[in-house]
């Protein structure tokens, strides 16, 4: 009010005057609303919250370089993210691998987990802004799933594992539901419960590199993948360890209650679920890591009833994902791993050779005897092979000090169904190597296998993929024929496949062009086709296995045909 009055007796006495005090009015006004907007800002800072978001599959091409696998083109996303993972339709599976593009830089590739509900485990990646992968086939109806958790994810502030309270409350530290941002992945429904008989050990497939800030990031994620993209209730597990040692509280409903999880279809009513966040497919956990788990599964069986070993019968409830029909009974131990009712390879290779220290660890308290653990390597000669073609197959078996180990039996094994089986057994030379030959008929997962001794124990090499092609032949291929004339063309193909496609091309302005595709059904092996010419002009043709769950793409050879007058 006293501004107005005295800006209308400037105006009065000195209009100049009265248009100078009017602006500095107006300023002053706008310096106090700048400095009462950056007070509320520091006073409650925004707080982003996570966003899930997908995309469809980019644009794939086949590649020599990753073994004959459909390699995406490099995707960037509208937004960076901390976590992806894929869904398609159908019960497909395939082999996947995935890399991210961080601060300018491709990460390593990571392998992700094919299951038969059309879903990838979920990878946390820290924060990234590109994705590329490579499928072993395609995927029908390929999505990509990401987790951007925001500012969440990078927050320096880790949650203290607390010990809960109460008659039944767990006697360990472990960070809870809140603590986690239990409050951003809400369950759809209220829990439902079973009962607790065995306990099924997981792995994440996250990244192992990341820090002990991300841990809750992490778990939060995992939830968001599970409820958002697979279409959980909640997240799958019942509780999660870290690779330092830190429990998480998984699904909601009492740590101590009996929880159905959704860790193992089939089973889920039966067991409780933990899961190691990281890939430990060739890299072992972590010994505070299995203490935890271990401190865990001694609470959590004796809580229901349950020993801490032994043998247990439990019935299948059946599904696409587990091994068993519904009704089978199966006799496990009482701590075991997804890959033992389930058609995956879960909780990794390194991981599921820990489980029988894990298993002691829960029985007495007390670690397996300190060994040294030897080294065994698997080598081949060509990961490219024909149908019928030995593969020849090598390596060396050594202590840890480098010195070899001769006269063992190492095992030879192949998976290409979710489930390791030894195919060849050899026994190592005065230098520790060996060497046989396989006839692979199906693309194949291969390693060697040592189970150990009295004095070292045993150890598995590094997983290879071995990619096997059909044989497609034509017989007695034509070479000249005459235009409107019907040509036959037959010949065979191992191993059987229900079609192939026989491929005609003519020579237009000096270069081979497609004229004509045929898909042609094959009968016992043999399959047999035609075309006709409709020019006298030069051709030629071929046939083409296209590549599918147990084989690559085989293309016969290139038949070169003069058609005439």
């Amino acid at each position: 009010m006293q501004n107005r009055r005295l800006q209308g007796f400037l105006q009065r006495r000195n209009p100049y005057a009265a248009t100078v005090f009017r602006l500095y009015v107006k300023l002053l006004a706008s310096a106090a609303g700048l400095v009462c907007a950056l007070a509320l800002a520091v006073a409650a800072p925004a707080t982003a919250r996570p966003v899930d978001f997908e995309l469809a599959a980019a644009g794939q091409a086949r590649a020599a370089s990753a073994g004959g696998a459909l390699v995406s083109k490099q995707l960037t996303t509208p937004r960076r993210f901390n976590l992806v993972g894929m869904r398609w339709g159908g019960r497909a599976q395939a082999d996947i691998e995935l890399r991210v593009r961080s601060d300018g830089r491709w990460s390593r590739w990571a392998h992700l987990g094919s299951h038969a509900s059309g879903t990838s485990d979920p990878i946390w990646v820290g924060r990234a802004g590109a994705v590329q992968y490579r499928l072993s086939r395609p995927l029908p109806g390929l999505k990509l799933h990401f987790v951007d958790l925001g500012r969440r994810a990078l927050s320096s502030a880790r949650p203290a594992a607390r010990r809960a309270r109460g008659a039944a409350a767990p006697p360990f530290p472990y960070v809870s539901r809140a603590a986690w941002g239990a409050s951003a992945c809400p369950p759809r429904t209220a829990p439902t419960y079973g009962e607790v008989r065995a306990i099924h050990v997981h792995h994440t497939v996250s990244l192992n590199d990341y820090t002990p800030e991300e841990g809750p990031a992490i778990v939060l994620a995992v939830c968001r993948f599970h409820r958002n993209s697979n279409g959980w209730s909640d997240i799958g597990y019942n509780m999660l360890a870290d690779k330092y040692g830190v429990l998480y509280e998984g699904r909601a409903g009492g740590l101590d209650k009996a929880v159905i999880g959704a860790q193992a279809q089939g089973f889920n009513a039966q067991t409780a679920g933990i899961s190691n966040i990281g890939d430990f497919t060739a890299l072992p956990q972590t010994p505070e890591a299995l203490s935890a788990m271990a401190t865990y599964i001694r609470w959590k069986l004796p809580l229901h009833a349950q020993p801490l070993s032994g043998l247990v019968t439990l019935t299948s409830a059946g599904g696409s994902a587990t091994k068993y029909p519904a009704g089978a009974r199966v006799t496990l131990e009482r701590v075991i791993g997804h890959r033992d009712t389930g058609r995956t390879a879960c909780p990794g290779e390194a991981l599921y050779a820990q489980l029988d220290e894990l298993r002691t660890l829960v029985e007495t308290g007390q670690p397996l005897s300190t060994l040294p653990t030897a080294s065994v390597s698997a080598t081949i000669a060509d990961s490219n092979i024909a149908y019928g073609e030995l593969l020849p197959v090598g390596g060396t078996l050594v202590s840890p000090t480098g010195l070899p180990v001769a006269g063992e039996a190492v095992d030879v094994q192949v998976n290409n169904q979710g489930r390791w089986r030894t195919v060849k057994r050899v026994t190592t030379d005065a230098n520790g190597a060996f060497a046989t030959e396989l006839k692979p008929r199906k693309r194949s997962y291969l390693r060697v296998r040592w189970p150990g001794n009295a004095t070292l124990h045993g150890a598995s090499s590094a997983r290879l993929l071995v990619h096997v092609s059909p044989l497609v032949n034509i017989d007695a291929p034509l070479l000249t024929g005459k235009r409107g004339e019907t040509l036959a063309v037959s010949g065979t193909v191992a191993p059987r496949k229900p079609f192939v496609h026989l491929v005609l091309q003519q020579r237009i302005d000096g270069r081979y062009r497609r004229v004509g595709v045929r898909r042609v059904r094959v009968r016992q092996g043999h399959f047999s086709a035609s075309f006709v010419p409709g020019f006298a002009a030069r051709y030629r043709y071929f046939v083409v296995v296209k590549p599918d769950l147990n084989t690559d793409r085989a293309v016969s050879q290139v038949v070169d045909l003069k058609a005439t007058r």
